[in-house]
């Protein structure tokens, strides 16, 4: 697999800088931990370079922050939503398990960032034994619940749930054409494939390996990917 710089999108190196500087290091003091002159790390802080992934953990380790911390892309909950309902709509015949519904989210969201350095919703994704979710996405299944806006049928003594659309009407207006088509194709693709399936598939994808269980996934590991591993499924 050819290697794929992170892009330094949003404020990262702004906020690499004010992390550094929160905890008295020098630039000097840094670039020697990291291995590289001053004049490549300064590069690193004004934007200029563009740090690979390793990188971004060392510089995460040794400022002790969560990876996550050096990113900060605007995000969009009821955009998230939309894509939730959207989802629903094209499993309403049977409805959707909510561990599968959980990643066909996290193939869309971090598809889109592949594609257009820019997520579909931009909601936070944590890395989890059964790979990715969103952070609002159990309360937000939880609350749409009580309103009556989505069903539940729970299987096999609670410890599965298919999640179904109800009579309520949706508003997807947020939800652009070219949204819509990524969405549809992620459907698609894995329509007939196993919970299993997906959640090994997300698990050998480079966002999955990069963090420990409960980390939040930074959007731009997706960017270390094959292409032939965004979001379609292996043959």
């Amino acid at each position: 697999m050819k290697e794929r710089n992170i892009t330094m999108g949003g404020n990262i190196a702004d906020n690499i800088t004010k992390a550094r500087v929160a905890r008295g290091l020098t630039q000097e003091q840094v670039a020697n931990f990291l291995g590289i002159s001053r004049a490549t790390y300064i590069n690193i802080e004004s934007g200029k370079s563009k740090p690979n992934v390793d990188v971004i953990e060392r510089l995460a380790g040794k400022l002790n922050v969560p990876v996550a911390e050096f990113f900060d892309e605007p995000r969009n909950n009821e955009k998230f939503k939309q894509m939730y309902f959207y989802i629903l709509q094209r499993f309403k015949d049977h409805g959707v398990p909510k561990t599968k519904l959980a990643k066909l989210l996290y193939l869309a969201d971090f598809s889109n960032y592949y594609d257009y350095l820019v997520p579909m919703s931009g909601v936070r994704y944590v890395r989890r034994t059964y790979g990715p979710v969103a952070d609002i996405f159990f309360e937000m299944t939880e609350d749409m619940y009580d309103k009556g806006e989505i069903n539940i049928d729970v299987l096999s003594g609670g410890a599965n749930m298919v999640i179904r659309s109800s009579t309520y009407q949706p508003d997807v207006s947020q939800l652009s054409d070219t949204d819509k088509k990524r969405l549809d194709d992620i459907c698609e693709l894995w329509k007939d494939k196993r919970t299993e399936e997906i959640v090994n598939y997300t698990h050998g994808q480079k966002p999955w390996k990069a963090c420990l269980d409960g980390e939040y996934i930074p959007y731009s590991l997706i960017t270390q990917e094959d292409p032939d591993h965004v979001y379609t499924p292996v043959a």
